[in-house]
């Protein structure tokens, strides 16, 4: 009886033999087939076109093209990698950048961080107005990138500056490239070309530039939503004089806003105080009463003076617990335009001016 020899070919060894050999094509290819014909290194890689320009030959785009489908057709983990090569190498060399075939190098996209985008870790001394001034962008667009309230910001925080004149947005589910740029008044084709997204697309997460963009009134940090009134009556009085809280304040034009049972808050409910930080959430909840006000805030830090400005707080220990309120403008000729609760009657807001000969009787908080 003759025995039958066993095929070497039809077991493990015959289903792994064909990858390896595969395998090995594929890296001879690349080796041996991208060696430049000059006597030049052109080796192609992403990598190599993020450091240098290469010039790049016919043959080793179909070099490219061959190794990118042996990859696929394999099932190899570096698949995805070595297709990506391909597209944006024949992407760039089809466009026409250079008449003798040169390969200038892209501009590759962080996936979470565009080219378009600074990170500028602040410095002792540095402020965001003194970040604009460096950067030529203005205030609001770095405090809007940023979720800023104000302009100053403590050592060692890292803020995202725009590199020209917009804002830079965190790329959130559901956005497209045209929506960003109808919602924020940008151009798609521009927002496109700062942050390099002609081939890798909008990635969530990532941040990017939106070129001469401006956040919505509702989405800025500054931005405090109306509060919600119980009743809402409003009336117009002209130069009216109170006395109150022992504190003689000449009000003229005088407007009530409207009456509001709760703003929410550490103060209590339709107190000057429940007001003034209403309008200014920055300031600490611990301030106490009105007429501690302006002591408790300089030991916190803040400018406390007799001079005015807009969206300070204006205070006087005068009464029983004192005043405060908040600044709305000041007038060209030194009155000021002011908001309070609680001026003679709980809960009820009214808007109106204070005469220059009555403005320093106040403390400011700024």
């Amino acid at each position: 009886m003759t025995k039958r020899r066993k095929n070497i070919f039809s077991g493990w060894l015959g289903k792994v033999l064909p990858y390896f050999l595969a395998g090995v094509a594929v890296i001879a290819l690349v080796f041996c087939g991208s060696i430049d014909k000059r006597d030049q290194d052109t080796t192609l890689s992403l990598d190599s076109f993020a450091k240098t320009d290469y010039d790049v030959s016919v043959d080793q785009m179909s070099e490219l093209y061959v190794v990118a489908d042996l990859s696929d057709a394999l099932g190899l983990a570096s698949a995805t990698d070595v297709a990506s090569n391909y597209v944006v190498t024949t992407t760039i060399y089809d466009s026409g950048q250079t008449t003798t075939g040169k390969l200038e190098k892209p501009n590759l996209t962080n996936i979470s961080v565009s080219r378009g985008v600074i990170e500028h870790v602040v410095e002792e001394g540095e402020n965001v107005d003194t970040l604009a001034s460096k950067y030529n962008v203005s205030a609001d667009q770095i405090r809007w990138s940023n979720g800023l309230k104000t302009v100053d910001v403590a050592a060692g925080t890292v803020l995202y500056i725009p590199s020209t004149s917009g804002i830079v947005y965190t790329v959130k589910p559901g956005d497209t490239i045209d929506s960003i740029a109808e919602k924020y008044g940008s151009k798609s084709d521009e927002i496109i070309a700062l942050n390099d997204l002609e081939v890798s697309g909008l990635t969530e997460g990532a941040r990017i530039v939106i070129k001469d963009g401006s956040l919505p009134e509702t989405e800025r940090p500054e931005y405090v939503a109306p509060a919600r009134r119980w009743s809402s009556r409003r009336s117009t009085h002209t130069n009216s004089s109170y006395t109150y809280l022992g504190n003689s304040s000449e009000r003229q034009n005088i407007e009530v806003v409207g009456y509001f049972y709760n703003l929410g808050g550490p103060y209590g409910r339709g107190q000057c105080t429940q007001w003034a930080w209403y309008k200014r959430q920055d300031l600490p909840s611990n301030l106490g009463n009105a007429n501690a006000w302006a002591r408790n805030a300089a030991r916190a830090g803040y400018v406390v003076n007799r001079t005015p400005s807009a969206g300070a707080v204006f205070q006087t220990s005068s009464g029983w617990y004192g005043h405060v309120g908040y600044v709305e403008s000041v007038n060209s000729d030194g009155s000021i335009v002011v908001t309070e609760m609680n001026y003679g009657v709980n809960y009820r807001v009214i808007r109106s001016t204070i005469p220059a000969s009555a403005v320093g009787r106040f403390n400011y908080i700024h």
